[in-house]
């Protein structure tokens, strides 16, 4: 019998006293989880803890399983809420991430690295990761490109070697890396994961999901500077052994404007992709 899952992701751009419009674009937030039109949801930046509980609250009809995933002085920011049942969850932290003297920036106070969680679904495993690499801030002088990469190729390993009997692997989250770049590259290499994104489509920008010009939060000088912003989130994945499928979906699912609103739901585009998969015949009898 083949299985399919709808997954979501999104950087919800929660921080408390800094996100404009934080308390609307929350709701809203709640709203989609609510819809029933996911399966599996990893959502980044959710650095309040009551802004969790409003939207594993709200979402529960849908999403029943949830977890947030605790870390450093302030959390990861990193949860996953799922229809299937959540049986086990694990974070592991990278060994770099920021500069504690950086405050400004304020990665190093988030105890960053991937959130793990294994979820059964038609009483197979899906594994699930939820990642948010260090941000880039400068591309023109990118002091924590070295940092990215670690992160991408600790991500990588500790995707390679908790793959066990999971049927699917499944990474989604804010990777600040864009296709080509080095942390993009050596994160899908080593980890074997295919990116849910057509390669043309990625090209054209029209899968962009940070800094574009019709999302409401955007700097007018970088939107003139690149008006169709630039790719940093994503969903890949991984199919376990004696298991194939195929990608049967993947887009940006939100309106530019949360309905009735003049405001994006966040900084960054929510990215969503479907999958169908099955037992490869050699196994199905």
């Amino acid at each position: 019998m083949a299985l399919e899952l709808s997954i979501l992701t999104l950087n919800i751009w929660g921080i408390p006293y800094v996100s404009k419009d934080r308390a609307v674009r929350v709701e809203a937030i709640g709203e989609v989880l609510a819809s029933g039109n996911y399966d599996i949801v990893s959502l980044q930046e959710v650095w309040s803890e009551s802004d969790y509980r409003y939207l594993k609250e709200r979402a529960a009809a849908a999403l029943p399983f949830a977890h947030y995933f605790y870390s450093g002085v302030v959390g990861s920011g990193l949860a996953v809420l799922s229809k299937y049942p959540i049986v086990s969850a694990f974070f592991h932290a990278w060994s770099v991430n920021g500069y504690v003297h950086r405050i400004q920036h304020g990665d190093w106070f988030g105890g960053k690295g991937v959130g793990f969680v294994k979820i059964s679904v038609n009483e197979q495993l899906v594994h699930v990761y939820a990642a948010h690499l260090h941000a880039e801030y400068d591309r023109s002088c990118d002091d924590y490109m070295a940092h990215r990469v670690i992160q991408a190729y600790d991500t990588a390993q500790f995707i390679e070697s908790t793959q066990g009997n999971g049927v699917l692997q499944v990474l989604a989250g804010d990777l600040n890396t864009e296709p080509g770049d080095l942390a993009y590259r050596v994160l899908q290499t080593c980890s074997r994961l295919t990116d849910s994104a057509d390669k043309k489509m990625y090209a054209s920008g029209d899968l962009n999901t940070n800094e574009i010009a019709r999302n409401s939060y955007t700097d007018p000088e970088a939107a003139k500077k690149s008006p169709k912003g630039k790719r940093i989130d994503y969903i890949m994945y991984r199919f376990g052994s004696h298991y194939e499928g195929k990608l049967l979906e993947h887009r940006l699912p939100l309106p530019d404007r949360i309905p009735g609103k003049d405001i994006s739901y966040s900084d960054h585009e929510a990215v969503y992709a479907k999958i169908i998969m099955k037992k490869t015949s050699s196994t199905s009898a």
